[in-house]
């Protein structure tokens, strides 16, 4: 077999490059949202550029007098950040294609076809799985590498921003209405803070420990008590909230989403992406909060081009062993408006 002809011919590193971001992607929960944008930059460094403006009711004035000057200019604050190197190697080594052809083929390059698509389906579900761990850090505001020890950028602190929490009162039998009381807080929080950005929606995204106190709060229950639901919604009383829901004017969704990264010792760590107990309030349909941006790569051919989500690399091993397939991303998942992500807790008793 000639494997040097194959990577020449077959899988250059523009064909494997398309391939990969042509498949279908294998989503996460904030991937398949689509609450964040995807830009392709020429740098792979960001600059990010906030003007806070005030805005002020203007008082009369006389006829023939001079306008009154604005007394504060708008403020313009410029921050850069880096893109982020994700980078991986893995090998096909001809032991692997040794003696095997497709059924009913002669061709014994179809069955190094279908392997070199099967490296590729699991090079993009580990990028995608990146991207989705990377996110959930940017929405609760530590972003942090793999192992989970080494903090590359909080969102509030780059942002010049402060978390919100808010508590709802889910344990106390003697509260009217927890829920109500803390969506009113929630949105009327969205509306002030927005300053500008389009908020057309709040969601929740909701642990199933914080799941299970709404579930169990007497108020909550009592609402759906008489209920007939329509086709598609759910009822506490009659079944569990594992399907998104609306209430209240939000909307709720139920997530146990999590990865895990292995270390070099072998140690397992896992990522879970929400405390348990605890919701993250998003706010929806928003232009320029959640923005992921994507540098170019450092290769000769992607000199002054436009970044893409991912490159893969085709290098032939030492004495024509097998091929390695490189793949690298240089991305940055920000939340530019991170005051707008709220932490939701459930109240102490």
């Amino acid at each position: 077999m000639n494997i040097d002809a194959i990577l020449n011919e077959r899988f250059t590193s523009l064909e494997l490059t398309l391939a990969i971001n042509k498949r279908q992607n294998e989503y996460g929960l904030i991937n398949s949202m689509g609450v964040f944008n995807e830009v392709g930059i020429k740098d792979r460094q960001v600059k990010i550029e906030t003007r806070s403006q005030t805005l002020q009711i203007i008082p009369t004035s006389e006829i023939g007098t001079p306008a009154p000057a604005a007394d504060d200019p708008d403020v313009r604050d410029v921050r850069i950040l880096p893109t982020f190197r994700h980078a991986k190697m893995h090998k096909l080594l001809a032991e692997e294609l040794q003696g095997v052809r497709m059924f009913g083929s002669d061709d014994e390059n179809e069955y190094v076809d279908i392997k070199v698509l099967e490296m590729l389906d699991k090079i993009q579900r580990e990028h995608r799985q990146t991207k989705e761990f990377l996110r959930w850090g940017a929405l609760k505001g530590d972003v942090y590498d793999a192992d989970g020890s080494r903090l590359l950028f909080n969102t509030y602190d780059v942002m010049g921003e402060t978390q919100k929490t808010i508590e709802y009162d889910l344990d106390d039998a003697d509260a009217v209405d927890a829920i109500q009381d803390g969506n009113d807080e929630l949105l009327d929080y969205m509306e002030d803070e927005a300053l500008g950005e389009i908020v057309t929606g709040v969601i929740l995204l909701c642990s199933p420990g914080f799941i299970q106190k709404m579930q169990h709060n007497k108020a909550f229950r009592e609402a759906y008590k008489y209920h007939a639901e329509a086709a598609g919604e759910v009822n506490p009383n009659r079944q569990s909230l594992r399907r998104p829901f609306e209430f209240k004017d939000a909307m709720f969704l139920r997530h146990r989403g999590s990865c895990t990264f292995k270390k070099r010792d072998g140690t397992i760590v896992k990522h879970v992406f929400i405390p348990d107990g605890e919701a993250i309030a998003v706010p929806l349909g928003t232009n320029e909060t959640f923005e992921t941006y994507f540098g170019p790569g450092e290769f000769m051919d992607t000199v002054n081009t436009i970044g893409q989500e991912l490159y893969v690399k085709p290098e032939q091993m030492k004495l024509d062993m097998g091929i390695e397939l490189h793949s690298f991303s240089y991305a940055l998942n920000l939340v530019s408006k991170p005051r707008l992500v709220v932490k939701v807790k459930v109240k102490a008793v």
